[in-house]
């Protein structure tokens, strides 16, 4: 039981860890759009900005998957 324990408390650290980072990501990316969008510059920048945001919604919704793993499988 104490490998499970050990394996489960990993995935709950990684799956934080890249959640904060998604998060992040997510924060990132809105704060380059209202510059963006503040400045008037072009579509490259603007696209950039959305881009980054998808990201981060992408490496939120991994983590969580990440989050959800099944170790029952692991030996007693």
């Amino acid at each position: 039981m104490k490998g499970q324990q050990v394996l489960n408390e990993i995935i709950t650290l990684v799956s934080g860890c890249v959640s904060f980072l998604g998060g992040f990501l997510v924060v990132w990316g809105a704060v380059s759009l209202g510059l963006a969008i503040r400045e008037q510059q072009g579509g490259a920048q603007i696209a950039s900005a959305i881009s980054t945001i998808a990201g981060g919604g992408i490496i939120i919704a991994a983590s969580v998957y990440f989050g959800m793993l099944d170790t029952s499988w692991l030996p007693a």
